[in-house]
């Protein structure tokens, strides 16, 4: 039976480093403990929070309800002549599942090397970077229902993965438990070439070894992408931030070539129904938010998609309110909406900005 404590501080639980209080506050390293988390919230008739890696949400107030941080961390292996699979609880950190199934020789998650939080964000945000997302390598999710303390399965079809989208982001009352990934079995391979699409990667991997792209190994591939991410990207335990603070818009085509002929330069990936992802970063960077820093909130220098802390005491407000300058300027120069990446949590739980 968990024991929850009182009134949390939560800066050391999020990767802004906001200091809001939890008025309950437990660890979950069970399935049981679940069970006993929502037997408290429904005795309390409180709301309630589950807290991963904390690098994908803004906390605006003190929360009212139990706030949970997921512990939950075993990893089981499996070898089968097709491949290996691996069972991860949600617990389990990304990048060290991710390492360790490059040790293991396996390909599939080299490419999502050290992105921050826990296996059980994957789904939900259907993690994705350098043109490989995770429902490439995802075959099923364990679930456990908030709501009526019901455990099941879902495929990975069933998730309903999009663009940072998922069928969890429809149910939030659904709490991850268990991903389980299929990878491929040996080295990179012609029949299981490595995803190099990303013209960087190749170039980060060439400049590293001196030796052609098209052979690497996934070692190489994590070495690369962990090179290029720690030269563009803020460490968070440096330099308070929840990584890419905005989507990257999808817009058509029409659209598109409209921004192309004043911006000929335009960062923009054609995608398979014909519109096109533009860059989210290029756009902000092109009005000048790149390095911009009032009030202990700022843009980073490096990368106009992170927002970051750069006070000791910033409050989640203040960072929305930079966030809504930036998207508000976007929309009047590129007329593209911009859509906020990380959640947003105010006293009773989850909100939306319209």
């Amino acid at each position: 039976m968990i024991k929850p404590q009182k009134n949390v501080s939560l800066k050391t639980y999020n990767t802004l480093g906001i200091d809001v209080q939890a008025a309950f506050f437990t660890v979950i390293k069970d399935l049981q403990d679940l069970h006993y988390a929502r037997d408290f919230c429904r005795l309390q008739a409180c709301s309630w929070l589950l807290i991963g890696g904390g690098s994908n949400l803004v906390l605006t107030q003190n929360f009212a309800g139990l706030v949970m941080v997921m512990a939950m961390s075993k990893l089981d292996w499996t070898s089968h002549t097709d491949g290996l699979e691996v069972c991860a609880e949600s617990g389990c950190e990304w990048d060290e599942l991710v390492a360790a199934s490059v040790k293991r020789g396996a390909s599939g998650l080299e490419n999502l090397s050290l992105i921050p939080g826990q296996v059980g964000a994957a789904p939900i945000q259907n993690i994705g970077a350098y043109g490989v997302e995770v429902k490439q390598c995802l075959r099923w999710v364990d679930v456990f229902d908030f709501n009526t303390g019901a455990c099941f399965k879902l495929t990975a079809e069933a998730c309903e993965l999009g663009y940072r989208d998922s069928i969890f982001k429809r149910h939030p009352h659904w709490v991850v438990t268990r991903v389980n990934f299929q990878l491929g079995h040996h080295a990179l391979t012609k029949d299981n070439p490595a995803q190099l699409g990303y013209g960087i990667i190749a170039q980060t991997i060439e400049s590293m070894t001196g030796e052609p792209a098209v052979g690497a190994t996934v070692q190489q591939i994590r070495d690369a992408v962990i090179h290029i991410r720690q030269s563009k990207l803020p460490d968070p335990k440096h330099i308070p931030n929840v990584g890419s603070f905005f989507k990257n818009p999808i817009v058509s085509a029409k659209q598109t070539a409209k921004i192309q002929q004043q911006w000929p330069d335009l960062v923009a990936y054609k995608l398979d129904d014909g519109r096109f992802k533009l860059a989210a970063g290029w756009l902000i960077d092109q009005l000048g938010w790149r390095g911009y820093s009032q009030d202990g909130v700022g843009v980073h220098q490096l990368q106009a998609l992170v927002l970051v802390a750069t006070g000791t005491a910033v409050t989640g407000d203040e960072v929305l309110a930079l966030a809504q300058r930036i998207q508000a300027d976007v929309f009047a120069t590129f007329d593209v909406v911009l859509e906020i990446e990380p959640r947003l949590f105010n006293s009773r739980g989850e909100f939306w900005l319209s």
